[in-house]
């Protein structure tokens, strides 16, 4: 998510050059988890879909004092914090400027178990920019209208090309604290919840790896499935065009369902839908979610029982993928600096190959959660934020065509520890974050089973600013 100021028509020039305004409450543009199959370190960061309201700073995160209604002073939280907890500002028309800075500086460590292996160091300094307009126009009783894009600006070189990208490109009409539909290219409500530690794309998001070299982004051991395969803006999985209804039937509860439609750069037609919902009271904040999204190849797949020089028979199943999962959290706040968290999800895909149309089934489950006290709170009404976390991904692929010959079986167990300082305006924050993950995978079946394991370490510090 991201803060904002804002300014009038009048002074637009000014704010452009000067970068001062109004400090209205900052939300967070972070970036998002890697998809299960395809953790690509460099992709674009989310923003949350849905802006903040200047009076109504709520935060999920239970750990540290909730802001004041004009400031924004606590740490930044989570990317995708859903609309109901963070209500779009529709009482006045104008022009508004979104940004931040969020600059990592950290070192991992790879190891395998395989002496064959070389371990890896990489020393690792990325970051980005985001800045861009948001325009909304009241239209009365409530009704507002709001469209929005921006580029992001990127602080390392990837493929010897430098990399502008976008986070948020969409239109958006609705009725204050009640429904609103937007369309374009945006993230969904995140139900699956990691806590201050985990920013998406980042060391200790991706994880252990299954082979040495670090730019690969296929070599990771699988991430965990957090109801998210329509979450990204623009993975390698779902494509960016979608469409959101919300709905707020009280203040303390939301509704979010997504339909998302499109071509993948790499090819093939997707078609898929998302339904979120969620209740917030003072001790209790529950989320959840369910998916179901399906893969058709762009061009007709041959029957594979008829030859070249047959006449052409098309296969229906040929290449197809569906996949269907579901999952959420509880987050249990019994006190203003405690917080303590416990997500679960399951995912299920049965893909079908486009040469001999054989189905192989594939099965995710994750489960986890953190906990996280503010001391600063308890002794000096300051927050200093401390928590840990621990997350596991079990992984199985079963591929009918060759029994348990090709089975792949993987368990992939991530932790981290953190300590997050809020620098006291503007939710600018300083991380540090510990992590550690631990890979296993099984390939094959005895007596020719095929053992990798793989271990990860690494430490990351982060400075973020939003305005």
């Amino acid at each position: 998510m991201f803060g904002r100021k804002s300014c009038s028509r009048k002074l637009l020039g000014l704010c452009l050059v000067t970068g001062v305004g109004v400090v209205a409450t900052p939300v967070r543009a972070d970036e998002p988890p890697p998809s299960p199959e395809t953790p690509a370190e460099t992709a674009p960061a989310p923003a949350t879909p849905v802006p903040p309201e200047n009076d109504s700073p709520a935060s999920p995160t239970a750990t540290r004092p909730e802001p004041a209604p004009t400031g924004g002073t606590g740490a930044a939280s989570e990317a995708g914090v859903p609309g109901w907890m963070v209500q779009p500002n529709a009482n006045t028309s104008g022009l508004e400027w979104h940004g931040n800075l969020e600059m990592d500086i950290g070192q991992v460590n790879y190891s395998f178990g395989q002496a064959s292996t070389q371990p890896e160091k990489v020393y690792d300094w990325r970051g980005r920019f985001v800045f861009g307009p948001m325009w909304t126009h009241k239209l009365g009783n409530g009704l507002f209208f709001r469209v929005t894009g921006q580029p992001v600006a990127w602080i390392r070189e990837d493929y010897q090309i430098y990399q502008i990208n976008v986070d948020d490109v969409y239109a958006q009409i609705g009725k204050q604290g009640v429904w609103d539909l937007m369309a374009g290219r945006f993230l969904t409500w995140r139900v699956f919840r990691k806590g201050l530690g985990y920013d998406l794309y980042t060391l200790e998001d991706t994880g252990a790896r299954l082979a040495q070299n670090f730019t690969d982004p296929t070599g990771f051991y699988q991430h965990a499935y957090e109801v998210n395969t329509v979450f990204l803006r623009d993975s390698n999985n779902v494509p960016p065009g979608r469409a959101a209804f919300h709905l707020y039937p009280t203040s303390w509860s939301g509704i979010e369902a997504v339909a998302t439609y499109g071509r993948l750069q790499g090819g093939g037609n997707v078609l898929g839908g998302r339904l979120a919902a969620g209740l917030k009271f003072p001790w209790l904040n529950a989320l959840g979610a369910a998916e179901y999204v399906t893969w058709r190849p762009a061009w007709a797949v041959r029957d594979p029982n008829t030859s070249a020089d047959q006449p052409f028979k098309a296969c229906d199943t040929c290449g197809n993928i569906n996949t269907a999962g579901l999952g959420g959290s509880v987050a249990f706040t019994p006190l203003p600096w405690l917080e303590a968290v416990v997500d679960g999800a399951h995912r299920k895909t049965d893909s079908w190959d486009t040469q001999q149309n054989v189905q192989t089934t594939i099965t995710n489950n994750s489960w986890g959660g953190y906990l996280q006290i503010d001391p600063g709170y308890l002794i000096a009404r300051s927050s200093l934020i401390v928590g840990g976390s621990f997350f596991r991904v079990e992984y199985l692929s079963n591929d009918n065509a060759s029994s348990s010959n090709n089975q792949i079986y993987q368990q992939h167990d991530q932790m981290a520890g953190y300590l997050v300082y809020p620098l006291g305006f503007n939710n600018a924050v300083a991380k540090l974050i510990y992590s550690r993950a631990t890979g296993h995978q099984e390939k094959g079946a005895a007596p020719n089973l095929n053992i990798i394991d793989g271990e990860m370490w690494s430490l990351r510090f982060r400075i973020a600013f939003y305005f």
